[in-house]
């Protein structure tokens, strides 16, 4: 087993946590290999598909042999037995919680399960979202091997991030959340949701001019984009007209 105390990281450049800091996993190779092998955590990853991932269409014949001492570089590293070889495929059957993305999603699955308790889910998002240190496979995010798992960790970071900031309004923390939102919507534009809760903060904020200005920039990104207002947006928005926009919202 890895040690007590240790990770796979792959929210960030791909390393290993250990209580004295991150540990290198090695070369470009090593690293896209545990990656593979994390995204398919608990499953058996083909042969195959691990040559395409380290070399794409035009293995060398030496790839076998190349294979299995990553592997064994890797077990030294994780443990003997983190790596079994099962039918011409290898599987990575390191406990979840020694994965940070796999401690990512239970926490968020805790976090949805505790939203009718604000504190509690508060607590759950921000320990989520502090297991992340960068882009999901770090500098290995825009390889074909990784990109679609890379995107699908974003949108949870992001419906996490969503989360917590609709606890934090729960929680009457409006006016420390406005800062926040206003630099969400100018890096994600396009999150309605991200917008809602920004409109909100502001309105519970007092800052009801400039709730009704977002509403009015959120209607035109999205005209931009040929997307009309939800019915969401236009309750939330009279709402606000008619100075009601204090109260509680729920974002389900």
């Amino acid at each position: 087993m890895i040690q007590t105390g240790h990770s796979i990281r792959v929210l960030g450049p791909i390393d290993i946590g250990t209580p004295s800091g991150s540990r290198s996993v090695g070369g470009q190779r090593a690293r896209a290999l545990l990656g593979a092998l994390v995204v398919g955590a608990g499953h058996a990853v083909p042969i195959d598909h691990l040559f395409e991932v380290l070399w794409g269409d035009e293995p060398p014949d030496s790839a076998d042999n190349t294979l299995q001492s990553y592997v064994s570089h890797l077990r030294q590293l994780l443990g003997a037995n983190e790596i079994v070889h099962v039918d011409h495929s290898y599987a990575l059957i390191t406990a979840a919680d020694s994965i940070d993305a796999l401690q990512f999603e239970s926490l968020l699955a805790q976090a949805n399960e505790s939203k009718g308790d604000p504190e509690t889910c508060l607590t759950y998002c921000r320990e989520a979202l502090g297991l992340w240190r960068g882009r999901p496979f770090g500098d290995l995010a825009d390889d074909e091997s990784f990109t679609l798992e890379a995107y699908r960790l974003e949108e949870l970071r992001l419906a996490t991030m969503e989360l917590s900031l609709e606890a934090e309004l729960a929680l009457g923390n409006h006016e420390l959340v406005v800062g926040e939102l206003e630099a969400a919507v100018r890096e994600h534009p396009y999150r309605e949701q991200l917008w809602m809760l920004l409109i909100e903060a502001l309105a519970r904020s007092q800052r009801r001019v400039e709730a009704l200005r977002e509403c009015a920039r959120l209607r035109r990104v999205l005209a931009d984009v040929g997307v009309q207002a939800s019915d969401e947006l236009v309750s939330l928005e009279h709402r606000v007209l008619e100075g009601h926009a204090d109260s509680s919202t729920s974002h389900d």
